[in-house]
């Protein structure tokens, strides 16, 4: 079929005359229909799903309602959002589905507010979210095969995942009376590239949830046959992203009886440490405007990014090299969105409820934008040295070789490895971290290996006795996200430790989850002192009179994590763009506030102040990818 007939067969700017909205307890049909069943269907008429995606799990719980009324105030229709699935499933392997994370809150907020939903549950998502929101425990075999049913203990894993999802999604149907029109099985499966990659695991997802009396479903994919292969018949196919005729005519060439949409419209893109700030893809607005013309259906990813709260953000490889190559993602996940971090609503966010209000009939009734929660400035204050930083890290254990924290039970955070060392001369140390490490011999600090520049091994001096203490301090980025590289992407030390070729064995690894604020642990003149430590431990009590949405400047320090009463906020780096850190008024007290610093690279302390916006600087230009296949 051609361009031309399949516009013309196409309902179009009819779909945007279905304003039906959900209304809680009542039942809505929501199918594939029209010519060749190439259309949304909603109570037996054409629907434009017209989505901002947004993650709960990145916004405090208290600006959820805020963030969905913008939605709907741009013209929306629905909202898309995907589950981390790491992020509620405790160690025990019990679910905390409270606060941010109370996903069935968060759905029946919407339906609420008059929004429909795409949920996306995964269980992975990429996301820019650590190991693509899949458990790191599933990285404790190394090597371990991820999104395959040839691993039965992944599979096992993701089945008990995805009986919670199905607890939560399936009562919240637009059939069951919610407002969830459609579950994704999967996501990008065509872009990962591994041999273990295969169509049965598509297939497996979907009938698992049809027992559960789901449907209907899509798939999100690249724009070109190949990432395209996984394709099944009877699921709608979302392109990442959408944007011209031909998109959707490849998607229909390879599955020509399915709804196809734009399930990931980029309004902006994310940001890497060391790149530059976040800046709006004003290009995307004439593509919002051919999906008005159109009655095309599209998601905008993201309308708003929210925080990568804790230690939540993923990373990404860049091919160049064969295995330690790695982006790590900011703190941030503002990504360039109309409806920025804190909640402030862009110049873009006015432009595109334009094109879209003014393409909608009278009846779609285009509600006025919320006002932008408050903000306030924080009175300059200086934390004061706390004590010495070996002391934060546990007692340790035993390894004849060096574990990965995988394989210790640990995601991300830090570690202290310690073996001795032979006297001799000045020799190169050998050695793969994941991600950068500071190397000390005896009480000497040595220097940096740092994954990020190709680094992995460093000169030592030369020992005059055997029995030299060696310390191998490890610091973490969040696991890879994306391709199949992330199965190779271990924390800690991942490979043998060589000195000039020999093997060194008999290793001591002490841990800092991080997961918590640090705590003292180690006795006063512990085998962990390091005296010429090159990081340090802060603290300070912040009075406040009033409280409302912050953002920390940490310009003045090196490359760490902040708490504030003992919430971590995230990741700070001098290298940039990112130099402030979100802090949402529900996390701080009138009265005293408790700031806990740990900076990796300062052993004294700076000034700290809280800002009303975030740091936009560009200083640096960095493309906006665009998912471009």
């Amino acid at each position: 079929m051609g361009a031309a007939l399949a516009t013309a067969a196409f309902a179009g700017v009819e779909a945007m005359q279905n304003v039906q909205k959900p209304r809680p307890g009542q039942v809505a049909t929501f199918a594939f229909g029209g010519d060749r069943n190439r259309e949304f269907m909603l109570d037996g008429k054409p629907f434009q799903i017209r989505a901002g995606e947004m993650h709960p799990q990145r916004i405090p719980r208290a600006h959820w309602r805020h963030r969905i009324q913008a939605a709907k105030a741009m013209g929306l229709n629905t909202i898309a959002f995907y589950v981390f699935w790491n992020d509620i499933e405790k160690e025990d392997g019990s679910y905390d589905l409270t606060g941010m994370r109370d996903i069935a809150g968060f759905i029946d907020l919407c339906a609420e507010e008059g929004m429909w939903v795409l949920f996306r549950p995964g269980p992975y998502v990429c996301g820019e979210w650590d190991l693509g929101g899949l458990p790191a425990r599933l990285m404790k075999t190394r090597g371990a095969h991820l999104r395959t049913m040839k691993n039965a203990e992944f599979m096992q894993e993701q089945e008990r995942y995805l009986e919670k999802m199905a607890e939560i999604a399936v009562p919240r149907l637009s059939k069951n009376g919610g407002p969830i029109l459609m579950v994704q099985l999967e996501n990008e499966y065509g872009s990962y590239n591994s041999p273990h990659s295969h169509v049965e695991y598509i297939q497996w997802l979907k009938a698992f949830w049809e027992k559960k009396g789901a449907g209907p479903f899509y798939l999100s994919e690249g724009a070109t046959r190949r990432h395209l292969r996984f394709a099944v018949p009877g699921v709608a196919l979302g392109l990442d992203p959408a944007e011209n005729e031909h998109h959707f005519q490849v998607a229909w060439g390879v599955n020509p009886e399915v709804p196809v949409f734009s399930s990931e419209t980029y309004p902006g893109w994310l940001r890497h440490w060391g790149e530059g700030n976040w800046t709006p893809a004003r290009e995307v607005l004439d593509v919002v405007r051919w999906y008005m013309k159109e009655g095309r259906s599209f998601n905008l990813f993201v309308l708003h990014g929210g925080t990568n709260f804790g230690l939540t953000a993923g990373a990404n490889c860049n091919g160049k090299m064969e295995d330690d190559d790695i982006e790590p993602d900011l703190t941030s996940y503002d990504y360039g969105s109309p409806i920025g971090e804190q909640g402030n609503l862009t110049k873009e966010y006015f432009e595109y409820r334009d094109i879209i209000k003014n393409a909608l009939p009278a009846g779609a009734q285009v509600p006025e934008p919320p006002a932008t929660p408050a903000t306030m400035e924080v009175a300059a204050f200086t934390p004061v040295k706390a004590k010495s930083f070996g002391r934060y890290f546990g007692v340790g254990s035993a390894h004849e070789n060096p574990p990965t924290l995988e394989e210790l039970g640990q995601n991300q955070g830090m570690a202290i490895y310690r073996t001795s060392l032979p006297k001799g001369p000045e020799a190169t140390l050998y050695c793969r971290v994941h991600d950068m490490a500071q190397v000390y011999v005896g009480d000497r600090y040595v220097g940096e290996i740092n994954r990020m520049k190709g680094q992995s091994s460093i000169r030592l001096p030369e020992r005059g006795e055997d029995g030299v203490s060696l310390k191998i301090v490890v610091d973490t980025f969040g696991h890879i996200n994306f391709h199949h590289k992330m199965e190779r992407d271990n924390k800690g030390i991942v490979d043998a430790v060589t000195l000039d070729g020999q093997a060194l064995t008999g290793w001591h690894v002490s841990r800092l989850p991080l997961t918590t604020v640090p705590q003292p642990r180690h006795p006063k003149g512990g085998r962990l002192r390091l005296a010429q430590s090159q990081s340090a431990c802060f603290t300070a009590e912040v009075q406040l009179d009033k409280v409302a949405d912050t953002f920390l400047d940490m310009s003045a320090w090196g490359k760490g994590y902040v708490w504030v009463n003992g919430h971590l906020l995230g990741r700070y780096w001098s290298l940039g763009p990112q130099q402030r850190l979100y802090c949402p008024a529900e996390w701080l007290k009138q009265g005293k506030n408790e700031v806990f610093v740990l900076d990796t690279h300062r052993t004294e302390p700076a000034p700290i102040r809280g800002c009303t916006e975030r740091n936009t600087e560009v200083l640096k230009e960095t493309e906006n990818a665009n998912n471009a296949w």
